[in-house]
């Protein structure tokens, strides 16, 4: 299973979507962060590196993290999934921590995951896992490049594996983005296979509203794949509102 990862990027992202036609409220400090975020979303299909982690149906997701000035950061995002298991899983829990640094124009981001599933109750390994990963981005004007190499292990033990990914975020307008990412898995052990994912799409904001429509997938073949369609391409549509700031 995939588990989904918001970095401190999606606070440029939660800010270019706050801003809107009106100027984005001033950050509110609490305790130890200098900036919180707050959103909640409703998705067509919860899909994460192409794997659709909701049985290609409506999901739904909530998002919640703080930042400091300093470049650290901390937060969890949960979502509900449908793995078809039994009893059914009904949500994964993410937690991540990390510190953002920018140097001569890069800004390079390293963050620990922990993906959780906390009402996982059906026989068998468990779902849970860790994942450090290592981010760099340069922004060219309204182009903005970034790479990233993960090392993702379960709690089971089943399964390691490396992940490359390459992305790229082209701003057409103050409310309008449009984004792709490819990237690959690589198995070092286990009973992972490699395979390769991809997605493109567009965003538009409004106010703290933001629209996402992606089409994305990956090339694991059906054996692979749990024998269910959840590795092929198709499509998805993101609503997101910001609570707060």
């Amino acid at each position: 299973m995939r588990a989904t990862l918001l970095t401190t990027s999606l606070i440029l992202a939660a800010s270019a979507a706050a801003s809107g036609a009106h100027a984005d409220p001033a950050p509110h400090k609490l305790g130890p962060c200098d900036g919180i975020f707050a959103s909640a979303a409703a998705l067509s299909d919860y899909r994460f590196d192409g794997f659709s982690e909701s049985n290609r149906h409506p999901s739904w997701q909530v998002t919640a993290f703080c930042y400091r000035n300093d470049g650290y950061f901390a937060g969890t995002t949960v979502t509900g999934v449908d793995f078809e298991d039994n009893p059914r899983t009904p949500v994964e829990a993410d937690w991540y921590a990390g510190r953002q640094f920018q140097s001569h124009g890069f800004t390079t981001t390293l963050e620990l995951l922990y993906a959780s599933f906390p009402g996982k109750r059906a026989p068998g390994p468990s779902y849970d896992l860790f994942e450090p990963q290592v981010e760099v981005a340069r922004t060219y004007k309204r182009l903005k490049l970034s790479g990233l190499v993960g090392w993702e292990s379960d709690m089971s033990g089943a399964g390691r594996e490396w992940h490359l990914k390459g992305s790229a975020t082209l701003t057409l307008a103050s409310w309008l983005t449009v984004s792709g990412h490819v990237g690959r898995f690589v198995g070092a052990s286990g009973v992972d296979n490699d395979h390769n994912h991809f997605d493109v799409g567009a965003t538009a904001t409004w106010r703290r509203f933001s629209l996402d429509a992606r089409y994305g997938g990956t090339d694991q073949p059906l054996q692979q794949c749990y024998y269910t369609n959840w590795c092929k391409p198709g499509a998805s549509v993101s609503l997101t509102y910001r609570l707060y700031p």
